[in-house]
């Protein structure tokens, strides 16, 4: 699937789903001039978006509390999005194939910025990039979905910015959506053309080369449908959003040992409020589950709802007036105790 097919089946979907809803281990050091909440960006209309902690606590349509446009590129779907140690917001702008960080003071206060720094594609490097986590050694790993790549960008490469080679090019991947490393240091891929999650612990992360991941998870009776969104929790399960059937499944940590279809431990699908097309994950410092929605929509589920077969439906959901076209969420300061992100 080429990059502009993705981006308008995408739009396609966000369209006719938009009627569908209701209304490191360690502490990171939280910078004053940054805003705390969560961030994401909003392909519709094309914007940095966050949310303060009080906000996050409301239900109805909300109006984001810091908004940040920027010339320095389109922002349109696909919108992957991660903070390093020092604050610093990476976004992947899938539809121009560039890495964007934003520094505290980009982020300080709604209006325009340009882009602390820009890397740009060279030979295939970046290709429509739609997925960022980075992992013990604060080093950043790109999901390309186009090309069917993951790659890694080391610090010295992230701080001079422009056309850079990879440090490592792991190919043969299909298509990676979305990544995120457990506590252990693997590097899990979504796949959402085929339908799988892929595992590729450390040892397969060492060198430029095609692997086969150690793991592949696939779908179980319609468990894994366009697969996006990826998140650990602090138990080591694993979160997956799936963009096709409207759910949020969860597997659990010793389901992640081998190749094969387990049957999730948790499948949240509510009714009442349904998910406005399921696209990220992220916790937050409580352990609550956030599910980015496509539509423009936010729901929180809390996290002892996450620990049982009970009640399908978020604690908390509102409708963000004026976005749609998310796609993944990052709080900051960067909640502690969750694996790496």
């Amino acid at each position: 699937m080429m990059r502009s097919t993705l981006r308008m089946a995408l739009f396609a979907l966000v369209v006719a789903g938009s009627g569908c809803h209701n209304g490191d281990s360690t502490a990171p050091k939280s910078d004053p001039s940054i805003p705390e909440g969560l961030w994401t960006v909003s392909g519709a209309s094309a914007s940095i978006i966050s949310f303060d902690a009080t906000q996050l606590r409301g239900t109805g349509d909300i109006i984001p509390a810091t908004v940040v446009t920027t010339p320095s590129a389109r922002l349109f779907t696909l919108a992957g999005v991660a903070f390093d140690s020092s604050g610093t917001l990476w976004i992947a702008s899938a539809d121009d194939s560039l890495l964007l960080a934003f520094d505290q003071a980009a982020l300080s206060s709604s209006g325009v910025s340009v882009a602390t720094t820009v890397l740009e594609p060279i030979a295939g490097s970046l290709s429509a990039p739609a997925g960022l986590a980075f992992d013990r050694a604060h080093r950043l790993w790109v999901a390309n979905h186009e090309n069917g790549t993951l790659v890694r960008l080391d610090a010295s490469q992230l701080q001079a910015g422009g056309p850079q080679r990879p440090a490592v090019v792991i190919s043969g991947l299909g298509h990676p959506t979305a990544i995120a490393f457990d506590a252990a240091g693997t590097l899990w891929v979504s796949d959402n053309v085929e339908h799988t999650i892929t595992g590729l612990p450390a040892t397969q992360l060492e060198g430029s080369d095609k692997r086969t991941p150690a793991v592949v998870l696939s779908s179980s009776a319609g468990s894994l449908i366009h697969p996006s969104g990826l998140a650990f929790d602090q138990e080591g399960n694993l979160w997956v959003a799936n963009l096709g059937n409207h759910s949020v499944i969860g597997f659990g940590a010793d389901q992640l040992c081998c190749t094969g279809a387990p049957v999730p431990r948790r499948v949240v699908a509510p009714r009442v409020t349904p998910l406005g097309l399921p696209v990220g994950l992220a916790f937050d410092a409580g352990g609550n589950l956030w599910v980015v929605g496509g539509t423009g929509t936010l729901a929180r589920f809390d996290r002892s709802s996450l620990d049982t077969a009970g009640s399908n439906e978020p604690g908390i959901q509102f409708a963000v007036t004026g976005h749609s076209l998310l796609w993944s969420a990052a709080f900051w300061p960067k909640p502690v105790g969750l694996p790496l992100n």
